[in-house]
Formats: C-alpha cells, sequence, structure tokens
C-alpha cells in the first residue's frame, strides 16, 4: 500500500475509499446551487466537472466558478476536471488549450487536485504535469475507456505510466461486458496498489461493474465516485447510499 496523499487533511488512499461528489449542471448558478446541496451528502471532496459548464472557455469564467465554489465548499477538497469528448467528456478542446485551462484553473490555488488525461498529447502532458505540481497542486492522472475493458497487462501498463510521469494518484475506469471483466479490472488495481508506489483509483462501469465503485477498500481503489442529483458517468449511485455501503464493507474487515 502506497502512503497516503494528504489534501486539506483528506487522507487519500487510506482506509475507506473517500467519496467524491461530481458537479455538472451548465450554468454559473446551476453549478453554485448544486454546490450548496453538497454538505447535506457529506462528500469527502467535490468534483467540478468543467467541461459541463457552458462558459468554461471564456476568459476569466473558471476562476471565477471556483471562487465562488471555494467560498461555498469551505475547507472541502476540489478536484478540478475537464474531460475531453474521447474520454466521455462534453468538448474537445485543441491540446494546448485543455492544458492552458487546467494551468490558468491550478494557478488560482483554488482547486486542490486536478485529473490530467494520460492520453494528452505527450509533448504537452510532461510540461502540464509539471505546471500544476509547480502551483501545488496534486494530479490524478486518468485513463477512461467507454467501449470496452482492456486486458490485465494492458491496464497494469498504463497505471505505470501513469506513475511513471509523476501521478499523485493514478486512475483507470473501464467498460465491463461479462464478469470477467470486472474481476481483471479489480485485479490490476489491486496488483497495482500492493506494489505500494502510488494510490489507485479504479472502476468498471454501468451495473455490470457496480461492485467495483462499492469494493475498493478490499482492491485498493482511494476514491469512488457517488452522485448527488445527477451522474457524471455510468453507475454511480446515490452519494448517501453509496456511504452507507461502504461503511458496512469498513466495519466487516
Amino acid at each position: 500500500m502506497a502512503k497516503p496523499v494528504i489534501i486539506r487533511g483528506l487522507r487519500l488512499g487510506e482506509g475507506m475509499p473517500k467519496i467524491c461528489i461530481p458537479l455538472v449542471e451548465h450554468t454559473r448558478e446551476g453549478t453554485l446551487k448544486e454546490a450548496q446541496k453538497l454538505p447535506g451528502f457529506s462528500p469527502d471532496l467535490a468534483e467540478w466537472r468543467a467541461d459541463f459548464f457552458e462558459d468554461v472557455l471564456k476568459p476569466g469564467c473558471t476562476v471565477k466558478i471556483l471562487e465562488d465554489l471555494r467560498q461555498i465548499l469551505g475547507d472541502l477538497p476540489i478536484l478540478f476536471t475537464y474531460r475531453t469528448k474521447k474520454e466521455g467528456g462534453a468538448f474537445e478542446p485543441p491540446a494546448q488549450e485543455y492544458a492552458d485551462l487546467l494551468l490558468e484553473a491550478a494557478g488560482s490555488h483554488l482547486a486542490d487536485l486536478f485529473d490530467v488525461e494520460l492520453s494528452t498529447s505527450p509533448d504537452i502532458l510532461k510540461d502540464l504535469v509539471s505546471g500544476i505540481h509547480s502551483c501545488g497542486a496534486k494530479i490524478i492522472l486518468s485513463s477512461h475507456n467507454f467501449k470496452e475493458t482492456p486486458s490485465f497487462p494492458d491496464m497494469v501498463s498504463k497505471l505505470h505510466q501513469m506513475q511513471a510521469l509523476e501521478a499523485d494518484l493514478a486512475k483507470i475506469a473501464v467498460m465491463p461486458h461479462c464478469a470477467s471483466d470486472v474481476l481483471s479490472l479489480l485485479s490490476a488495481v489491486e496488483t497495482v496498489d500492493r506494489e505500494g508506489q502510488t494510490p489507485v483509483i479504479g472502476m468498471a462501469m454501468g451495473g455490470t461493474g457496480l461492485i467495483s465503485r462499492l469494493a475498493g477498500e478490499v482492491f485498493g481503489s482511494a476514491i469512488t465516485f457517488g452522485a448527488a442529483e445527477k451522474a457524471s458517468a455510468p453507475g454511480q449511485i446515490d452519494a448517501a447510499e453509496l456511504r452507507r455501503i461502504l461503511e458496512l464493507l469498513h466495519n466487516a474487515l
């Protein structure tokens, strides 16, 4: 098991998987209204899915929303994510525009953790990771496959790639088509977590993969994503129900 990543006192990669609730509204008003409801769901951290926000590419808008979110959420850790279309997100910006957006957000020092896609152009990715780290933020390097589940060796290889690129946490999400796909994902997560280099996040999406969102403490997944009112990916369940199940499993271990 790797050393935990500590963000505002939250220890990622230690004990029960931490619950992250995504904010997926399209407007500023909707995003802030959704954020105001989050305390009622007791998340461990909040994810702002900036790719859903209609004005995300307008100069200054991203930082302004982050300022508002920090005021509303107080000391709750914030994960900033701009999911590109090729990995299941809402838009597909040019690679440099994607990088510039993340660096602008990191430079505001308002978000604590940044999702950076492993598929980002190699000539940009290394500098992007370095730039975010230089702002004092942590990084989840991620890979999302909404079509299938890669082989066990391929999933392990991707997680190792992320670690080699200095990810603070390594995340892989796949689409299973059968139970053995879910077992492969869980086995890959457990294998890399056991190596102890960095905390790992892993999930198989959809109903078939639901168990992967619940059993992270057994297999070594540091974060699981639950929905407040709107899910950001197939298979996310209500955050309150998710916590009840996680606590049930935690108390049995």
